[in-house]
């Protein structure tokens, strides 16, 4: 499980990430305050919400044949989830 700072601002309740989310993917699910769904190439993502971080557990699918695809695309999914992009996320995390 990852977890992801969210920028000021931004909103993590279940309805945000909700519509964020199926920008991305179609018959994401929620159980409780997480968020359960798939993208090409990642099998499971679930999206814990409700607080200042996002905590982020995926599981690949490795017979899916462009994985750079679909980290592209969860990226984007992520940048614009917490507000920080790759670069921004990876000097934060460096930081703990």
């Amino acid at each position: 499980m990852r977890e992801y700072p969210v920028k000021k601002g931004l909103k993590t309740s279940v309805e945000a990430v909700l519509e964020i989310v199926n920008k991305y993917a179609h018959g994401a699910k929620v159980e409780g305050n997480t968020v359960i769904f798939s993208m090409p190439g990642i099998k499971t993502i679930r999206i814990e919400c409700g607080r200042k971080t996002l905590d982020v557990e995926t599981e690949t699918d490795p017979s899916y044949e462009d994985p750079a695809k679909s980290l592209k695309m969860y990226n984007n999914m992520i940048t614009e989830l917490t507000g920080f992009d790759s670069k921004e996320r990876k000097k934060r995390m460096s930081k703990v």
